[in-house]
């Protein structure tokens, strides 16, 4: 069985040194699960989106230099930005080789350079113009731990299904194809995403694998980015698709590796992250999915908007250090929600109800408060506030 391995990476933005640390180790266990090759995820050395931090040039050329200095046991490709050759232009995002193969290669980094961006979305929550400058071909990785791999980023994949409001001129796909019917022996294609989560993104992003896939004759495989970075979500669900139709796709919410054998997709494998505050919501299994199955019934709506919204939070807190929760408990459905959204991402023992009933407040109320930090399982104080209401209101009187 010949293996490569998706990363499905949860960095956090600008923190290099960390990112580098987390994603070498996720490399070490497909190394581990003896994977010949990894893809990671779009801008994972920096974490997407970096947003302004790319306007500094420091940066730019500090994210390149932890990419190729990554310490990884088994050649990665690696998203990071790509420094331009002046300062009057921006910089591409891109992809380049890492790992012990090329540890050799000094004064020759433009040479490392395997892919970078065509298509900048500007639409939604994208802004990439701004950060920017689109390149005109597609990325191919030759003789890269024994593949040849035709190599895209994100946005590149979707024209050639139609689904994007932008009005591209190129498309990446089709360059890749015409390189197949040119001759060139490209074992699959891979993708290194971070595609945002909204309620029925996966489907979505399912059909445009498919058809890449289907246009290219050979598997295409997207490594997606998980986890929060501040309001932005990402769902993870790296997949790989063949042209036949079938799939395999990996958890949600979780940061780990996905093991792809391409010649059978039932060998396809999850490893979860072994960091011990990995993101790991939900369960934890590949899914197979039939050629007419569109991956609509991987999870109900509530299921998956809830574990969306722990996510989020479980990651703010953690990419924020913060450990702890306080909120207030009115007895309300809206304080229930919270306290088990919060409960769940940093756990019951971390998380603090504060009931405070006042001369407004009925006894229900009150008991409601109890019951949801009993059965939450987290620490409860009342605190009466009527005399401090009462305090206040005779001050504002007086002033």
């Amino acid at each position: 069985m010949t293996k490569m391995a998706l990363l499905q990476f949860d960095p956090t933005v600008g923190d290099l040194d960390q990112n580098c640390r987390r994603l070498g180790a996720l490399a070490a266990q497909a190394a581990s699960a003896e994977a010949l090759v990894a893809i990671s995820t779009e801008l994972a050395v920096c974490g997407y989106p970096p947003r302004d931090l790319l306007m500094e040039r420091d940066f730019v050329e500090r994210s390149m230099a932890a990419a190729l200095n990554l310490e990884a046991p088994l050649p990665v490709l690696v998203g990071t930005p790509i420094p331009a050759e002046d300062d009057r232009t921006l910089p591409t995002n891109g992809v380049v080789r890492s790992g012990p193969a090329f540890a050799s290669i000094t004064g020759d980094d433009h040479g490392r350079i395997v892919a970078e961006k065509q298509l900048l979305p500007t639409y939604d929550v994208f802004d990439e113009a701004r950060y920017f400058t689109p390149k005109n071909r597609s990325g191919l990785a030759r003789s890269f731990g024994g593949f040849t791999l035709g190599v895209t980023v994100c946005e590149d994949a979707w024209q050639s299904a139609g689904m994007t409001p932008s009005a591209y001129t190129q498309d990446p796909i089709e360059h890749i194809a015409e390189w197949c019917r040119q001759g060139v022996d490209i074992d699959a294609t891979v993708n290194l995403s971070a595609s945002p989560f909204h309620s029925e993104k996966f489907t979505t992003r399912l059909a445009v694998a498919r058809h890449a896939s289907s246009v290219l004759g050979h598997p295409f495989l997207l490594a997606n980015q998980v986890g929060g970075n501040d309001d932005l979500l990402f769902d993870g669900r790296s997949l790989v698709a063949w042209p036949d139709g079938r799939a395999v796709v990996a958890p949600s919410w979780q940061e780990g590796v996905l093991l792809v054998d391409i010649a059978s997709p039932e060998a396809c494998e999850w490893l979860p992250s072994e960091a011990d505050d990995a993101l790991c919501i939900g369960e934890a299994k590949t899914m197979v999915l039939e050629a007419g199955d569109d991956g609509s019934n991987l999870m109900e709506t509530v299921e998956e908007l809830t574990n969306a919204v722990v996510a989020g939070l479980a990651d703010y807190c953690r990419k924020s250090s913060i450990s702890s929760i306080v909120l207030g408990l009115s007895g309300g459905i809206d304080s229930a929600v919270a306290a088990c959204v919060a409960a769940a991402a940093l756990g019951p023992e971390n998380v603090t109800g504060l009931a405070m009933p006042s001369r407004h407040s009925s006894q229900h109320s009150i008991d409601d408060a109890l019951h949801t930090a009993q059965a939450l399982g987290i620490t409860h104080h009342l605190h009466e506030i009527d005399d401090m209401h009462v305090s206040v209101g005779r001050c504002s009187v007086r002033c």
